[in-house]
Order: structure tokens, then C-alpha cells, then sequence
């Protein structure tokens, strides 16, 4: 009896935490662009392409503390002096930047102190498909 008590008491206060810790649905798009504010060292970028789902051998770059990107306030990317737009699209999963050519970067995933940007492109040569992915990793 004494032990039901306990489990009783376990489980109504595990009710009123779960209740008070209610989630409220996030705007993701205005999350996103309130994250990425700041200024971002770039750790790695990996670079690979695969050839009609066989995967060739993958390029991968270490950067120093020095080579920081910067996102502001007012929707710009900043990179060694070079500064372009970019954009959050309305779900919060993609960033497209204003360069030449337009290039749209999937986030693949946002964390507390990093996060990860991908680019692919797909492109059709005779009859192999080639898709060539870039991957860039940012911590802070």
C-alpha cells in the first residue's frame, strides 16, 4: 500500500510537469533567422560527388578560427570581405544566398552551438547522373 502511494505521487507529478511544459508551436523561418545571427567559424567542408549512386572519394577541408562567416541582422552573409543576401524560406529548412549563380543550401540540422549546411546539385551526363554535394559545418 505504502508503495502505491509513492507511484501514485510519481505519476500526478509527472502529469503537472508534462502539462506545465506544454509546447508552443515555433515559427521556424523567424527561429532560423534569429539563430544563424552572429558570427560562425567555419570548421569543415566536405565535398563529394556520386556517380550513379556509387560514391567517389570525398574532399574534406579544415579551416582555422580566422576563416569566420557572419550573419546579420539585415539578412546578409559575409565571407572573407565578400557579402551576398540570403533568404530563410518559410518552413525554416533552406537558405537561398543572392550570389551568381543563385545557390539554395539545405540546414541539416541546427544545434546549440553548430549547425550544418549542404548544397547539392544534380546534373545528367549521357546516361550516368551525377550529383555533387557540398557539405559545411559552422560552430561556434
Amino acid at each position: 500500500m505504502r508503495k502505491l502511494k509513492f507511484v501514485l505521487m510519481g505519476l500526478l507529478t509527472v502529469g503537472a510537469i508534462g502539462y506545465a511544459c506544454k509546447k508552443e508551436p515555433v515559427d521556424s523561418k523567424l527561429f532560423v533567422e534569429r539563430y544563424l545571427q552572429g558570427n560562425w567559424p567555419l570548421r569543415a567542408e566536405i565535398k563529394s560527388t556520386i556517380t550513379n549512386d556509387t560514391s567517389g572519394r570525398r574532399d574534406t577541408t579544415t579551416f582555422t578560427p580566422a576563416d569566420t562567416t557572419s550573419f546579420t541582422s539585415d539578412f546578409r552573409f559575409i565571407r572573407r570581405g565578400t557579402s551576398v543576401n540570403f533568404a530563410v524560406d518559410s518552413t525554416g529548412e533552406n537558405i537561398k544566398f543572392s550570389s551568381t549563380p543563385d545557390s539554395t543550401w539545405h540546414i541539416e540540422y541546427l544545434r546549440t552551438g553548430y549547425f550544418k549546411l549542404v548544397y547539392t546539385r544534380k546534373e545528367k551526363v549521357g546516361s550516368n547522373e551525377i550529383s555533387h554535394v557540398i557539405e559545411r559545418d559552422f560552430r561556434k
